[in-house]
């Protein structure tokens, strides 16, 4: 790496200058967000070498009679960090959800994925189905009450965390998790941002009880019709700016759905970088 992208890099990975100053200076040193992601660790062997300097906690937390087991990270570094609750797919606490909480952990956060039996932890053949076709025929994310006072339970067990910003806990889900991402808005007043990646919206008339900035992110190949996860983006919009709140959204061309993941780690494709570098930008400016 040439000499001034290295020192550039130890500036923002020893806080000395923030996330979106340093992908302007990347930028105007190299020409490509390509190049900022690649050097913030998107390839393997970068993430190997900063493994060790994240801390790795797996533990439980309690919601009602059910123990909630989760994957965290977050910086070798003194606290309090602002946090982010990820939410899995329906295919459960993957590889793939380990690494977008690591990948928090590298850029200054701490990040909690849940593992949530409603979606593929303990997932018996087919019980999904149902909720399936309900939500291919309508477009409308209807997550079962449980699963939003799981998460609101984890929300609770990072706010008296020690290492966590209390006034700065946000959501994040990719799929099946970004439907549950947005739910969480409507039904969570003191939730910081919600990210959501290709999930369903909530029901139109449950979005006016959201207080949090909504960031959306889809794929244009990700719509076989006017319910798709895509196919809603433009209504879904529409109505977040009728009932007053802040939604920003992109899709992004020939991405694909689930368009994050490559296999068991976070894609370094074009689409998956640009969203990356919009999230943290999202995040920096609502800090």
């Amino acid at each position: 790496m040439d000499k001034s992208l290295t020192e550039l890099w130890e500036s923002y990975r020893q806080g000395l200058i923030n996330r979106r100053d340093f992908a302007k200076s990347v930028f105007l040193a190299t020409g490509g967000v390509a190049a900022a992601g690649t050097i913030a660790g998107w390839t393997e062997e970068a993430r190997a070498a900063q493994d060790g300097k994240i801390i790795i906690e797996e533990g439980t937390y309690k919601s009602g009679d059910e123990t909630i087991a989760y994957y965290l990270a977050k910086p070798k570094r003194e606290g309090p960090f602002p946090s982010m609750i990820v939410i899995h797919e329906i295919f459960g606490l993957s590889d793939f959800i380990k690494d977008v909480v690591r990948l928090f952990a590298h850029t200054g956060y701490l990040a909690m994925a849940p593992c949530l039996s409603e979606g593929g932890c303990i997932l018996p053949d087919g019980k999904h189905s149902p909720w399936m076709l309900e939500t291919i025929r309508t477009g409308t994310a209807s997550p079962g009450p449980d699963e939003i006072t799981k998460l609101n339970n984890g929300y609770q067990f990072l706010a008296v965390r020690d290492d966590v910003d209390a006034d700065h806990i946000g959501s994040v889900g990719f799929c099946w998790g970004g439907a549950r991402s947005f739910t969480l808005a409507t039904r969570n007043d003191q939730l910081w941002v919600a990210v959501v990646f290709y999930g369903s919206t909530p029901p139109i008339e449950d979005l006016a009880n959201i207080q949090a900035p909504v960031l959306a992110l889809y794929g244009a190949l990700d719509n076989a019709g006017a319910t798709s996860i895509t196919g809603r983006a433009a209504e879904t919009a529409r109505a977040m700016r009728a009932a007053g709140k802040e939604f920003e959204w992109e899709v992004y061309n020939m991405a694909p759905h689930a368009f994050f993941r490559d296999g068991s780690m976070v894609s370094t494709s074009r689409a998956a970088t640009i969203a990356w570098e919009l999230v943290l930008d999202f995040l920096d400016r609502h800090m």
